[in-house]
C-alpha cells in the first residue's frame, strides 16, 4: 500500500517539475534571429541601411520620445526601435503584430561623405570610420525581454596612432553589422545637429538584436547602454517598450 505522505511528496515534486517546465517554455517563447539568417529575406547589411535611412530623416520633434508614446518605424515586417543615443530613461507603449520582427539598436553610428575629411572615402571606408571614430569607447549594453536577459555586450575599442584596438569582454546573442554602403538623404530638419542637407554616400556600423515575432500578448522590451565618459561619446540610456502583440 502506498504511503499517503510519500504520495503527496511525489505529487508536489511532479507539479514542481511541471511549473519549471512551463516557466522555461514561456521564457523560450522569445526567439532571436541568428547571425547567419536574413530576417524576412533581407540581409543585415540592408537592415542597418534601412534603420539609418529612417532615423536620420526624423526631426527633433519626431526623434524626441514622448512619455508612453510609440517611437518606432515599420518597414518590411520589421519594427525598428529608437537609438540608445537619445539617452535617459524612456518608456514607450506600442501595438505590434505577432507577425512582425523587432530590431533593437544597442549602439550604432553612421558616417557620410559630407563629413570633413571623408569626401572621397569609399563605402567601406565610411563604414570603417563609423566603427572606429564614432562608435569607439567602452560600451556595455543589455537587452531584456519579459524579465529575461536575451543579449548582452561589453567591449572596449580605441584608435591610437592610427591603429585600431578592440577588447571583447563578452558578446552574447548580439549581431554586429557593417553596411555595404548606401545613399542617405539628410533633410534640413534632421534632429542631428550641424548636418549638411542633401543626398550622400554613407556607411554605418552597429550592434543590434533582432527579435523574431512575439507571441500574442503583452511583452516588455528593455535595452540599456552605458558608454564610458572618457570615450568619444558619454551616453547612458534605459529604454523600455511595452508591446501589445496581436
Amino acid at each position: 500500500m502506498t504511503n499517503p505522505h510519500n504520495l503527496l511528496i511525489a505529487i508536489l515534486a511532479t507539479l514542481s517539475v511541471l511549473f519549471i517546465h512551463l516557466r522555461d517554455a514561456n521564457a523560450a517563447g522569445v526567439e532571436l534571429f541568428s547571425g547567419d539568417e536574413s530576417p524576412f529575406g533581407i540581409s543585415y547589411s540592408d537592415w542597418i541601411s534601412k534603420w539609418w535611412t529612417w532615423w536620420v530623416t526624423t526631426s527633433v520633434e519626431e526623434a524626441t520620445p514622448k512619455p508612453d508614446g510609440c517611437l518606432v518605424n515599420r518597414a518590411d515586417s520589421m519594427v525598428m526601435l529608437m537609438e540608445t543615443a537619445v539617452g535617459g530613461k524612456q518608456n514607450q507603449v506600442c501595438n505590434v503584430s505577432s507577425t512582425e520582427g523587432i530590431m533593437v539598436p544597442m549602439w550604432t553610428g553612421w558616417r557620410d561623405e559630407s563629413s570633413p575629411g571623408h569626401e572621397n572615402d569609399s563605402y567601406d571606408q565610411l563604414s570603417k570610420s563609423a566603427r572606429e571614430e564614432i562608435n569607439a569607447g567602452h560600451v556595455i549594453s543589455h537587452v531584456v525581454v519579459d524579465g529575461k536577459e536575451v543579449a548582452k555586450m561589453d567591449e572596449t575599442s580605441s584608435v591610437s596612432s592610427g591603429v585600431f584596438a578592440q577588447k571583447v569582454n563578452y558578446m552574447n546573442n548580439v549581431t554586429e553589422i557593417y553596411s555595404k554602403g548606401f545613399n542617405i538623404t539628410i533633410p534640413e530638419n534632421t534632429h542631428f545637429p550641424d548636418q549638411k542637407p542633401g543626398t550622400f554616400r554613407a556607411g554605418a556600423q552597429g550592434w543590434y538584436v533582432f527579435l523574431k515575432p512575439l507571441p500574442p500578448g503583452d511583452h516588455n522590451i528593455l535595452y540599456t547602454v552605458n558608454v564610458d565618459p572618457n570615450s568619444v561619446n558619454n551616453i547612458s540610456a534605459e529604454i523600455t517598450y511595452l508591446m501589445h502583440a496581436k
